[in-house]
């Protein structure tokens, strides 16, 4: 299965303020918006906790008001989610000028087997 015949779909966008929420309600809406796409437990996890750092990272550098986290998939076809067995993903990070927003985009993509 090729990334380029599904398509992109972009699924949540977060905005998180310096110092507003926290790594766990991050890491339920990452839960909450990728679900539905048949993502195994480990690969969430995975992704969670590689948001989470991107996002501590962005709020290290003093200037950093607020961040902007997306998250995109190439999603499957419906019959195809069962089928499978593993998923990859990869994170940009986009610098930003000083006092503008950090934005931290997240890939998450089903490997063919």
């Amino acid at each position: 299965m090729a990334m380029t015949e599904q398509g992109w779909h972009a699924v949540i966008t977060i905005v998180q303020e310096t110092g507003a929420g926290s790594e766990q309600a991050l890491a339920e809406c990452l839960a909450t918006a990728i679900q539905a796409y048949g993502v195994p437990a480990s690969v969430l996890e995975r992704v969670q906790q590689a948001a989470a750092a991107a996002v501590g990272r962005a709020f290290q550098h003093d200037d950093t008001r607020s961040i902007s986290l997306g998250v995109s998939i190439c999603a499957p076809q419906p019959q195809a989610r069962r089928a499978l067995a593993s998923w990859g993903f990869f994170i940009v990070e986009r610098a930003a000028a000083e006092g503008e927003r950090q934005h931290i985009e997240v890939f998450l993509y089903p490997e063919a087997s």
